[in-house]
């Protein structure tokens, strides 16, 4: 069935990548998932949908003919492993708020509204086969399973890193335990070229993980939480399909935003129902 919200919630903070203040409202609606700036005279509400996407430069921006909206993927994740499909997510500022670098908050904050059955039943994607794509060292596939289950693997040099690899049976229950709570991570040594770049504005120790040299420089909430959070990332960015996930055995190696939308297109495309 579709979901929305019994009643609206607001959430408050900076942007990420702006540093802009913004108040965030979910409101219930019955027209899918959207964005509205209400900072924006005359800006029509922005769906989350893979077309929409502008950008994929750490973090996915949406975008229509009135307006754009930056960094959603937090948001998308905790409606969507929620099962939220129809909600109107007013924005007075052009980025959502971090609040703490993860989608918990965004998930309470849903709970606390409380969830609404609507009458209709969402679309679900049929995927009769598996589904590959791959560029470089980047891999995803998707094949039918008996159960929806995520598996992502995340690579980097740094020896803090390594290789990291988390499974998980994608369930309200094992969301809001084992994903929500991982935030955003970002490298020390990146950091002079993101604010040169005009991004991570708003980023600290309080809402990311910061990777140094030779430590972290905030105490970690899991030992693999850098890869979690991968997870909590590619569960957002598939909700634009705007359609169920079925059961599904999904498995992504090294994904990101970009790679992430490229294989929610894809899945669209081979759905049986298109």
């Amino acid at each position: 069935m579709r979901k929305t919200l019994q009643k609206s919630v607001s959430v408050s903070g900076v942007g990420l990548h702006t540093g802009v203040p913004s108040t965030m409202t979910f409101n219930p609606a019955e027209n899918g998932i959207s964005f509205l700036r209400t900072d924006i005279p005359g800006a029509e509400p922005i769906a989350a949908l893979a077309a929409n996407v502008s950008s994929t430069l750490r973090g996915t921006n949406l975008k229509n003919a009135t307006a754009e909206v930056w960094t959603v993927e937090h948001v998308l994740s905790a409606l969507n492993a929620l099962g939220i499909t129809d909600v109107l997510v007013e924005m007075d500022g052009p980025e959502p708020p971090i609040m703490d670098g993860s989608s918990l908050l965004f998930a309470k904050a849903v709970q606390e509204a409380g969830i609404k059955e609507l009458e209709e039943n969402r679309p679900t994607l049929k995927i009769n086969r598996k589904i590959t794509y791959s560029s470089g060292n980047i891999s995803y596939s998707a094949e039918p399973a008996d159960k929806l289950t995520l598996s992502f693997e995340y690579i980097h040099n740094h020896p803090l890193v390594g290789r990291q690899t988390y499974t998980l049976e994608l369930t309200p229950e094992n969301y809001l335990k084992q994903i929500a709570p991982a935030r955003t991570f970002g490298f020390e040594e990146e950091l002079e070229f993101l604010k040169k770049h005009g991004l991570a504005k708003g980023g600290s120790l309080e809402n990311a993980v910061v990777v140094g040299k030779d430590k972290f420089l905030n105490e970690l909430r899991f030992p693999d939480e850098l890869v979690r959070h991968k997870m909590l990332d590619l569960v957002g960015d598939l909700s634009l399909t705007a359609q169920n996930l079925p059961p599904l055995k999904i498995v992504c190696s090294c994904g990101g935003h970009k790679h992430n939308v490229i294989f929610a297109k894809l899945l669209l495309e081979n759905s049986e129902d298109k």
